[in-house]
């Protein structure tokens, strides 16, 4: 008996070491599970092939035994039934009485080949893998042994990983879409980030004009906060230049911001301004048209006007 179980415990391994489309007595479930679980499928295939050899109807018995243990189909399990019987038939001498390497070449020789062709599992480009573990059964340069080529998107290896994530860290190689930097350093998991164009060389960047970047590019920063990227004049915390524009970006022109001796607002210190001021020359509470501070508007305030006249703001 123990030879007997040698015997048919060597043809399920040998015929379940090596997924796929189904073709044959199994379905494509079959062929899903023995893939993924051939090892197990082996031990039980052996059991009950064991105790069912000398059976009436060692077919049946196969089916009774197989299925309350795993998930195949009948039709399914008659292939495994149809294996022990070719073991049974072409290699029990050698299996007997034999070497384990004799018996085992017997069954390679005899029983697996049938085993695949009742069952659907091929291998078609001839690399010695069968479609059980083959991922491309049409391309012989395609298989569990070969050599991955990252970055190619073809799958070499069949091990189901993501080809753009060399170092498996769960992030793609920032230069085939991903935030990696370093794909061949697992600790390091992105490190792209976004930089913005700073052309005023103020150190602060334009939010509507960016790059997704490793490194900081050229006169780009990592901030979006400038309001107007021309004008390096204006950024937040900018001291006022009197020029009329918001030097500091915070969407109010006021203080030192403010355009000196422009009164009415048009960007133009002129003489529609001048009217203005001698219009309250003399106040000395609340005076609008008070350039020097004094809370007053007299002499110093207009000379100190005349010193802007002509000036055309916010340019």
């Amino acid at each position: 008996m123990k030879n007997l179980y040698l015997l048919l415990n060597t043809v399920f391994i040998l015929c379940l070491s090596t997924a796929a489309l189904a073709q044959g007595s199994c379905t494509e479930a079959d062929l899903q599970w023995m893939a993924a679980y051939g090892d197990s499928t082996a031990q039980v295939a052996t059991d009950c092939g064991t105790s069912c050899i000398f059976a009436g109807d060692p077919e049946q018995c196969m089916i009774d035994c197989m299925t309350p243990l795993t998930p195949y189909t009948p039709d399914c399990i008659l292939c495994f039934s149809g294996q022990a019987a070719c073991a049974s038939n072409s290699c029990f001498l050698e299996c007997l009485f034999g070497s384990e390497a004799a018996c085992a070449a017997c069954v390679l020789e005899n029983c697996q080949q049938p085993f695949f062709d009742c069952a659907g599992i091929t291998d078609i480009d001839g690399d010695t893998w069968t479609t059980l573990s083959d991922c491309d059964d049409n391309d012989a340069s395609i298989n569990p042994d070969a050599t991955e080529i990252w970055y190619d998107g073809i799958d070499q290896n069949c091990d189901g990983l993501n080809d753009y994530d060399q170092d498996m860290d769960g992030e793609m190689a920032f230069e085939y879409g991903g935030l990696d930097c370093n794909d061949l350093d697992d600790t390091i998991i992105d490190g792209a980030q976004v930089w913005y164009m700073d052309a005023d060389m103020d150190g602060f960047g334009d939010a509507f004009n960016s790059t997704l970047s490793c490194a900081q590019p050229p006169n780009m920063v990592a901030n979006d906060q400038d309001c107007d990227d021309s004008n390096g004049d204006m950024y937040p915390g900018a001291p006022g230049t009197s020029s009329g524009i918001d030097n500091n970006c915070n969407g109010v022109i006021e203080g030192d911001e403010m355009c000196m001796g422009d009164y009415n607002g048009d960007l133009i210190v002129n003489t529609s301004d001048l009217l203005l001021l001698l219009g309250s020359f003399g106040c000395e509470v609340d005076c609008v048209t008070d350039l020097n501070g004094d809370d007053m508007v007299n002499t110093s305030d207009l000379l100190s006007f005349l010193s802007f006249f002509g000036n055309f703001c916010g340019i």
